[in-house]
Order: C-alpha cells, then sequence, then structure tokens
C-alpha cells in the first residue's frame, strides 16, 4: 500500500504537504539555533505533523506503524522524533522537495522502537576474513554481506549517476539517495551512528551497512571492488 498512498489519498497527501515543509523548515531553525523559543515551536510542530501522520500509519505495515508514534512521544529527545518522522515519511514513498538536517544521538526509547521492527536472516552470517584482513571498520549499523563496485559520493547529483549493484562510500548519505535506493547493494560512511541517515535507510531495505568508518572516503576509490559486513563492521578491499 506504501507505494499507492498518494494515488488513493491524494487529498490527504496534499494536505499533510505544506505541514512537513514547515515541520523541516523549524527544524532546520532549531539545529542553526537551539534557543527555548525555537525548541518550543518545533516540539509544537512535531505534535501538529505527528497528528496528521496518525491517519496513514494503519496503511502501512505493521513493523513500520512505531515510528509514527514515536513522532509524537513527548518523552524522546527532539533529534530522535525528528529522526522517526523521517523514517515514518520515507515509509510512505511521498516525494517532496526539502533539504533535511540529521542531529546523531542515541536514545534508548527509539533503539527499542528501531529494533523491534528490524529481523534480517543475515544477522547469523559470518564473516570467512579475519578483522586483521580488513581495510578498514566501523559501527555495524545493518547487518549482511554484500560484494560489488565502490561508488564515491561527493555531491548531491553523483546520486543521478549510481551504477546498480553499487557500494554507496560516503561522508554521509543525504535523502537524495532513496530515489535510487533500489541500485544500492550497501552503504559505507565516514561519519553518524546506528539512528543516522544511513542506518535507517539500511535497515528499512534491509541492505548491509557501515557507519563511522571515519576515513571510508580517503581509503576507498570508486570502482574498487568491496565486501562489506554489515553484521562485524568490517570493510575488505577484493582484487
Amino acid at each position: 500500500m506504501s507505494n499507492k498512498i498518494r494515488a488513493h489519498f491524494k487529498s490527504e497527501v496534499d494536505a499533510l504537504l505544506p505541514i512537513l515543509h514547515e515541520t523541516y523548515r523549524l527544524i532546520g531553525l532549531f539545529q542553526s539555533d537551539r534557543n527555548r523559543r525555537n525548541e518550543r515551536e518545533l516540539l509544537g510542530q512535531l505534535d501538529q505533523v505527528g497528528q496528521r501522520l496518525a491517519f496513514f500509519k494503519p496503511l502501512l505495515q505493521i513493523p513500520k506503524q512505531p515510528y509514527f508514534d514515536a513522532v509524537l512521544e513527548r518523552d524522546l529527545p527532539i533529534s530522535d522524533r525528528i529522526i522517526a518522522l523521517d523514517t515514518a515519511v520515507g515509509a510512505m514513498h511521498i516525494e517532496f522537495a526539502m533539504p533535511r538536517a540529521y542531529m546523531h544521538r542515541e536514545s534508548q526509547a527509539l533503539r527499542q522502537v528501531l529494533e523491534a521492527s528490524r529481523h534480517n536472516a543475515a544477522d547469523d552470517v559470518r564473516e570467512v576474513e579475519t578483522a586483521n584482513d580488513a581495510l578498514l571498520s566501523g559501527l555495524a549499523a545493518s547487518p549482511g554481506i554484500a560484494t560489488g563496485k565502490a561508488f564515491l559520493v561527493r555531491k548531491n547529483a553523483d546520486y543521478r549517476r549510481l551504477p546498480s549493484g553499487s557500494i554507496i562510500v560516503a561522508e554521509m548519505t543525504r535523502p537524495e539517495l532513496v530515489a535510487q535506493i533500489g541500485k544500492v547493494a550497501g552503504i559505507v560512511t565516514d561519519h553518524g551512528g546506528s539512528l543516522c541517515h544511513a542506518a535507517i535507510l539500511a535497515r528499512e531495505y534491509g541492505l548491509p551497512c557501515i557507519v563511522g568508518t571515519r576515513q571510508a572516503t580517503a581509503l576507498i576509490r570508486s570502482k574498487n571492488l568491496l565486501r562489506i559486513n554489515g553484521s562485524s563492521g568490517q570493510i575488505h578491499k577484493l582484487r
């Protein structure tokens, strides 16, 4: 149903989009200046957009519905409610033009929501190579093993040139990746944590993901053949 939401509920989506734009505008203001006024306005806006999103919650698969609840969870930090918002909107597969920024902050409450919606048989896959053989390692953010050619992303326009079967290597991923996610075999980033955009997106689509490597974009070149283990956090460069 998620890929048909706009087609079947066009008026509801059209009413939601201006609220989403305003929400992300206030997110940007708050992240630029975290004063009490910006915080208060953003909290009110998150309540408003969360109430609007509640209409769409029953239309999504059950594992994705907790994100909609997390947007309205006032006990969560603002950063986690923002991530929950972005994940809920992404699950709906509606497109709208709005730059997003992310605050990477751990929250036990939201992590429980995310982990409860995860299930990937690749958790049991074991990498035969040792850590000493790895080119580099990072935080294991989404389980599984992928082999493919690296594709370095330096700017947003690079996503439009993404070859199928690529392993994305970037400082951090951007929302532009969502439109090309079907071409991705795995994701590696220099920065981020278990609740960053790359990690959440990878778990949503069942892709191996390693974040927080610090130097992937410095050590890896486009077309390098890589094998990444999203369960161990190890990255191997193959000949």
